[in-house]
């Protein structure tokens, strides 16, 4: 039996609780009793520690999304957001938004693009929509699933190559340096101003006393208590009290959607769930398993220019639901998918700026056409950061969560005395432009920005869960998630290779076919024939994210897959 080293404190500290516990863990894990993946294997340990001591799935996604914001927090944390979408045993299907939210104060000529620094911060809900899932749909108490967070940001875990490297390539290195208002975060992330060797402990005794004040006064020490005191000072009241007590996570339908037999499970508006369903419906008027896989170029122009069309439709019809009705019917009917398909030449490339949005109004069950006109497609699209967390209990209950301070590091502001870091999610909106009436994504008061999470679950044709997956990865995920569900489902790959396979990125607003390297010449040569321009990515890059997934096999063997491109593990019980 293997633990890791940061794992025997939880562990005993379980065992006195009565618990009795086992799991194993690596980048690849198999099992039968429950299963974690995430972008640490010590943060899939943790989960799948609470599996072992009888919690179910959403117990042990709340866990292991704490421990990231400890072991991970340059990409997530309280300080952040996300989205989460969970199959129940019971049959239910939920999605938890817990985006942020602008400040109240903002109007619609904010300037919404300071990348960092306290006017980029939005209003988070990390904690709102952790701790409301766990109280709907956990067993566990708040301290018990944040036990391990607590223990790992007091005792201290062994930094890893990729959190090295994100600090090494970063700006927030010599801001650390240089800037007075980030002592703590030079005493916490450096080593006497240095940035730590790979194995080097770091404690975070700060983030841990935040911690402590969430288990003992649940989610109002965040938005009501002295961490939102914390929160309004390091913003200079950017955020403020009002703003922090007004927010809560918002517990929605799923969108649902078919491919192959498969039911296709995603996030509602305004993620980018919509982008994948649309994707993979008009797949399903391509028959891809003729295709030698993923390196067939007749089937990456297929997936290519799907996504291409579905991304078209996503800036003019995607937008906070609680702003705008949304023609949410239309972009997800199968008649409109095959119009869409239509579009589609298996010779000849439709020129990523030249895709257009269709009219999902027609498709409606009150038809009409109001194809909006003039919103702009070239917002930010961020960096690869985020980090993804999927689980499946021994019960069937699954999770899915994305969840991001937006750009690695976020927006550089710390949060004194509490150890973390706030996001920089404003700027995902877009400016505001006279010209562009349409624009759904303009900056409002209260409002979400439009991003690119895709969370997803994957049921087989019984209702069953399948596949549990998401990634990081900016506007390069919802092409990673439709080519890893191709991958299992047409071309019927191993999870491990499905994820370890290059990816592609196809969307409206890139002027060419951005490719990750380990696709042959000839394939390359082929789709540069029918019009594609390519431009090449690194191996395993982590431009393209980093699939974190879990495959439940009908034999009831779980696989778990923890990113190849961002260090991940997985980890379940024995």
């Amino acid at each position: 039996m293997r633990f890791s080293k940061g794992l025997i404190g939880i562990l005993l500290a379980l065992l006195i609780g009565g618990f009795t516990l086992t799991a194993i863990g690596s980048q690849v894990a198999i099992g039968t009793k429950g299963m974690v993946a995430s972008a640490k294997e010590l943060a899939s340990e943790a989960g799948a520690q609470i599996l072992a001591s009888g919690g179910n799935a959403v117990d042990a996604a709340v866990a292991t999304a704490f421990v990231l914001s400890v072991v991970e927090p340059y990409a997530s944390g309280l300080g952040g957001e996300g989205y989460m979408v969970l199959s129940l045993a019971d049959g239910r299907d939920r999605a938890i938004d817990y985006r942020s939210w602008a400040p109240g104060h903002v109007t619609i000529k904010t300037n919404p693009k300071p990348r960092i620094g306290p006017d980029s911060t939005c209003i988070p809900g990390t904690v709102a929509g952790l701790t409301y899932a766990l109280k709907e749909y956990g067993t566990m108490s708040l301290a018990q699933v944040l036990a391990p967070a607590i223990r790992l940001a007091k005792e201290g875990f062994p930094v890893d190559k990729t959190f090295v490297d994100l600090l090494a390539a970063h700006e927030f290195y010599k801001n650390m340096l240089e800037n007075p208002e980030l002592t703590e975060a030079r005493e916490i992330f450096l080593k006497d101003g240095l940035i730590p060797d790979v194995g080097t402990k770091m404690t975070n005794p700060q983030l841990a006393h935040a911690l402590e004040l969430l288990a003992a006064q649940g989610p109002d020490a965040f938005y009501r208590g002295e961490i939102a005191k914390a929160i309004v000072k390091a913003t200079g009241g950017w955020i403020t009290s009002a703003d922090l007590q007004r927010y809560q996570a918002v517990d929605r339908d799923p969108i649902t959607s078919k491919y192959r037999g498969y039911e296709i499970v995603g996030t509602p508006p305004n993620v980018a769930g919509i982008v994948v369903a649309e994707a993979l419906n008009i797949l399903n008027n391509f028959d891809l398993s003729k295709y030698k896989g993923w390196d067939d170029p007749g089937a990456i122009h297929l997936m290519a220019e799907a996504l291409l069309l579905a991304s078209a439709d996503r800036y003019p019809y995607v937008g906070d639901p609680d702003f705008y009705a949304l023609p949410m019917e239309g972009l997800l009917s199968e008649e409109y998918a095959r119009d869409r398909a239509q579009l589609i030449d298996p010779n000849k490339v439709i020129p990523p700026r030249e895709a257009s949005a269709g009219d999902p109004y027609k498709y409606m069950p009150a038809a009409s056409s109001t194809v909006p006109v003039g919103v702009g497609v070239l917002e930010c699209v961020g960096s690869p950061s985020t980090t993804q967390i999927s689980v499946v209990d021994k019960d069937g209950n699954a999770v899915s969560i994305t969840q991001t301070l937006s750009y690695f590091w976020g927006s550089q502001v710390m949060v004194p005395g509490y150890g973390f870091l706030l996001n920089n999610e404003l700027h995902n909106f877009n400016a505001y432009n006279p010209d562009n009436p349409n624009d759904l994504n303009v900056i409002e008061p209260y409002k979400r920005p439009r991003t690119v999470l895709a969370p997803t679950i994957v049921k087989d044709q019984s209702g069953r869960v399948f596949l549990v997956l998401g990634t990081p990865g900016a506007g390069r995920i919802p092409s990673t998630v439709v080519e890893t569900i191709v991958n299992t489902i047409d071309f019927g790959l191993p999870l491990e290779e499905a994820i370890k396979a290059p990816k592609f990125c196809s969307r409206v607003a890139y002027k060419e076919l951005r490719m990750e390297s380990g696709y042959s010449d000839s394939t390359i040569a082929a789709l540069k024939a029918l019009g594609h321009k390519i431009k090449t990515y690194g191996t395993l890059d982590l431009y393209f994210g980093g699939i974190n997934a879990v495959m439940w096999k009908p034999d009831g063997t779980m696989v778990g897959v923890g990113s190849f491109r961002r260090g991940g593990g997985a980890a379940g019980p024995e």
